[in-house]
């Protein structure tokens, strides 16, 4: 009695198994189907350095990509992680082949180094993050008031 109890544990394990791989299979081919989306786009650079910036002086860059899909892409947000850096983007779509910037401005009050991220939202669900960074040297003007 005791080795078929063992045996109808043994088999629903081994099924079980069995079931929950085949449904990680499914989910990794929609992973690989997502990055295939996400790849609809090529940038020139994701990263900023602005090195060193004077104090109070807003410093502007700007995030270059082509649509490299075959279907027009939009942009349908972009948020800056503090409210000491200001985006622009074209609210156009963007066509196949074609290319877009994002602008960056970053208002350099505080001193010292930074690193701020852009997250972009786009038509296809897909996101990415932009990245600007840099030092901003004290202004002896301003400590000497």
């Amino acid at each position: 009695m005791k080795l078929k109890l063992l045996f109808t544990i043994c088999l629903i394990g081994i099924y079980s198994v069995s079931v929950f791989s085949q449904t990680n299979g499914e989910k990794s081919t929609k992973q690989i189907q997502q990055t295939a989306k996400i790849n609809n786009i090529s940038w020139e650079y994701t990263t900023y350095d602005f090195k060193t910036l004077k104090q109070n002086k807003p410093a502007k860059t700007e995030f270059i990509f082509k649509n490299t899909g075959r279907e027009p892409l939009s942009i349908t947000k972009v948020k800056s992680s503090c409210g000491c850096t200001v985006t622009g983007y074209d609210k156009i779509p963007v066509l196949p082949g074609k290319e877009s910037k994002i602008t960056a401005t970053y208002n350099s009050r505080k001193a010292g180094p930074f690193r701020k991220t852009i997250s972009v939202f786009m038509s296809d669900n897909s996101q990415y993050k932009l990245t600007i960074k840099g030092s901003v040297e004290i202004n002896e003007q301003l400590t000497k008031k």
